[in-house]
């Protein structure tokens, strides 16, 4: 993850913001199943950094574009959506499920007070179907996270290792097995 990251959501022009809101999640919103291409423009227009073949699902749901900045193969499945008040960086190769939540804004239940801190998710991780993360988390290099688990606030997942549970906990090892047999991280 060499590119840098997103702009914070106040430094977004305005024209970018109306841009958007009025037209841009619209469009995004209609465009033919396979138009990743359509989509990643309409994304860069709205402030969004995107390098090399993202993917986007026209369902995903984006309040904030700007504050996206996802690198090169990585995947943005159905219904996902993604609330962004601060930054959300997305490494090469990682995948975001359909239906999951990623907010990097949340009210404290104990407190009332609105955290707000940017998410990372690293290269090769995988947010598994509708599992959320909240402000400050970070997904480790490789690292999955299951179904339906719950990633809180700051707080990180290890590298390599199949994490679960509400709050998430690592289980196992995620090993990778390559053509000829032979395990490989």
């Amino acid at each position: 993850m060499t590119a840098p990251g997103p702009q914070d959501s106040l430094a977004a022009p305005a024209w970018r913001r109306a841009f958007w809101h009025i037209v841009g999640k619209r469009v995004f919103a209609i465009t033919p199943h396979t138009s990743h291409r359509t989509r990643r423009a309409i994304l860069r227009l709205a402030g969004a950094r995107l390098t090399g073949l993202v993917k986007i699902r026209r369902s995903v749901t984006i309040d904030r574009p700007w504050n996206l900045c996802a690198h090169h193969l990585s995947i943005f499945g159905d219904h996902a959506a993604l609330r962004l008040a601060r930054p959300l960086s997305v490494g090469e190769r990682a995948v975001v499920s359909q239906m999951a939540i990623v907010s990097t804004e949340m009210a404290d239940p104990a407190s009332g007070r609105t955290i707000v801190a940017p998410i990372t998710i690293e290269d090769d991780a995988w947010l598994a179907p509708e599992a959320v993360m909240l402000p400050g988390s970070r997904l480790g290099a490789g690292s999955v996270v299951g179904a339906r688990c719950l990633v809180h606030p700051f707080t990180s997942t290890p590298p390599w290792m199949v994490c679960v549970g509400q709050p998430v906990r690592a289980l196992k090892a995620r090993v990778l097995n390559n053509a000829a047999g032979g395990g490989a991280r």
